[in-house]
């Protein structure tokens, strides 16, 4: 399956890949070089607005577009696993469901009283559960997938 490199222009459409199960590494800070071989040691595949890197082998060079448009291209080339919800937005490490009450004193006491089922991030340390902001991003998702499933039976 494939992973990508995420250059640092494309922040959102890291988070968004993240939010679908699928690994995306934010790119860290260095020239192209560094880049491709960091691509290259884990096998990912470097998603850039970079025209010059874009250039590059295994590398796909992303217009300037919402971050569900670049989602939707890259997934229409790419075999990926897809599982949403279970990757960490914030550093791409798989998060695992965790016990209610093993979170009392680490999350705010009306998050605690009104939800039922929390993840965790055990390498940033983030928690996750089903908040406002929830019905929006599975909406999102939703979205994403079925304009995918709809693209893939037009080709």
């Amino acid at each position: 399956m494939t992973k990508f490199l995420v250059d640092r222009m494309l922040g959102q459409t890291a988070k968004w890949l993240r939010l679908l199960g699928i690994d995306a590494k934010y790119a860290p800070e260095g020239d192209d070089e560094r880049l491709l071989k960091l691509a290259e040691e884990e096998d990912r595949v470097i998603l850039t607005r970079d025209k010059e890197l874009g250039r590059k082998e295994d590398t796909v060079l992303v217009e300037k577009a919402p971050p569900e448009t670049i989602i939707k291209e890259v997934l229409s080339r790419y075999e990926v696993d897809i599982d949403p919800l279970s990757r960490c937005s914030i550093c791409n490490s798989q998060v695992k469901r965790i016990e209610k009450e093993d979170l009392e004193e680490k999350i705010p006491e009306g998050v605690y009283q009104r939800n039922e089922e929390f993840w965790h991030c055990s390498v940033c340390d983030q928690y996750y559960w089903r908040g406002s902001h929830w019905d929006d991003i599975t909406e999102n998702i939703e979205d994403i997938l079925d304009d995918l499933d709809s693209y893939e039976n037009k080709v």
